[in-house]
C-alpha cells in the first residue's frame, strides 16, 4: 500500500511540475538544485558565417561555371549554421554548488573547489580556474549577457564558499 501511494505522489507531481513549468513558475517538492540562469546571445559568430557564406558565393559566381548546385548547397548550409549558432544561447547557471556553462556544445561545471578567483570587469565576468583550463569569460560586448545581474549573484556565490573577488569595476 505504501509504494503505491508513494507512486502516485510521484506521478502527481510530475504533472504538478509540468504544468508549472509551462506558466513560468518553479517546480516544488523536487530534489532539483534551483539554479539562476543567466542567458546571452551570440551574435558575431553567426555574422561572420553569414559574411563567409556570401562571399563565398559571390566569388564562385565570378568564376567562367558560374554558380552551380553544389554552391548554393554550401552557401544554403552555412547559413543553417550561423541560424543554429545565433538560436543557441549561451548561457550561465549558478546553482547552489556548482556553476555552468555551454563550452563547445557541450555543458561544463565547475564547483567552488575548481575556482581561483573571480574577477569583476566592466562589461565583463570572468571566473579564473585552478589547474589546467582557460577561465571563463562573460562579456556584454560579445555575448550580450546581464553582467551586473550575473556579477552580483557570482558575488553572493563567491561569499558563501569562501572565493577571493576581485572588483575591477570604476565605481
Amino acid at each position: 500500500m505504501a509504494s503505491s501511494f508513494e507512486r502516485s505522489v510521484k506521478k502527481n507531481q510530475q504533472k504538478i511540475n509540468k504544468d508549472r513549468k509551462k506558466r513560468g513558475q518553479p517546480s516544488i517538492g523536487s530534489g532539483v538544485e534551483q539554479e539562476d540562469v543567466f542567458k546571452g546571445r551570440a551574435f558575431l559568430f553567426p555574422f561572420v558565417l553569414v559574411v563567409l557564406s556570401f562571399m563565398f558565393l559571390t566569388l564562385s559566381g565570378l568564376t567562367t561555371d558560374g554558380v552551380g548546385a553544389f554552391d548554393w548547397v554550401v552557401f544554403a548550409l552555412y547559413l543553417g549554421l550561423a541560424l543554429m549558432y545565433f538560436m543557441r544561447r549561451p548561457y550561465l547557471k549558478v546553482g547552489k554548488k556548482r556553476i555552468k556553462t555551454i563550452k563547445l556544445s557541450r555543458e561544463r561545471s565547475m564547483g567552488p573547489e575548481d575556482i581561483k578567483k573571480i574577477v569583476l570587469e566592466k562589461g565583463s565576468v570572468v571566473v579564473e580556474r585552478n589547474g589546467k583550463g582557460g577561465p571563463w569569460v562573460f562579456s556584454k560586448l560579445l555575448n550580450l549577457y546581464d553582467v551586473e545581474a550575473m556579477g552580483a549573484r557570482l558575488v553572493q556565490y563567491a561569499q558563501n564558499h569562501q572565493i577571493p573577488v576581485e572588483d575591477k569595476r570604476v565605481k
